[in-house]
């Protein structure tokens, strides 16, 4: 029940509409969330989401699953396959649960051999 929930949400960051707009991250990420992306590359979302630059992206997410760490706090891994360059990395999020509503806290991604 959660696990595709949490699913929707990942793919949904996936998106340029939402990668696009400062609202809907706002939406997603916490105020404290920080990515260390498979290009090395580390993003903090500060006080304000106009600042993050999440880029174009085209990727395509497999393998999901779901580890529940605690009733607030949910650990996602998945792989993703980046069609512009062909690559395929192994990504990771933790999930918390905020008066009721599910925000991203970190993500890391983690190229493939």
């Amino acid at each position: 029940m959660l696990a595709p929930l949490i699913e929707e949400k990942e793919r949904l960051l996936l998106t340029m509409e939402v990668r696009t707009s400062p609202e809907r991250l706002r939406e997603l990420l916490t105020e404290d969330f920080f990515e260390i992306g498979s290009s090395g590359r580390v993003l903090y979302k500060e006080d304000d989401t106009n600042t993050m630059d999440l880029g174009e992206i085209d990727i395509t997410l497999s393998d999901f699953n779901l580890e529940v760490i605690r009733d607030d706090v949910v650990l996602a891994t998945y792989r993703t396959e980046n069609h512009a360059t062909e690559k395929t990395a192994l990504r990771s999020s933790i999930w918390v649960r905020i008066d009721g509503v599910w925000k991203m806290r970190f993500h890391q991604g983690t190229p493939a051999q």
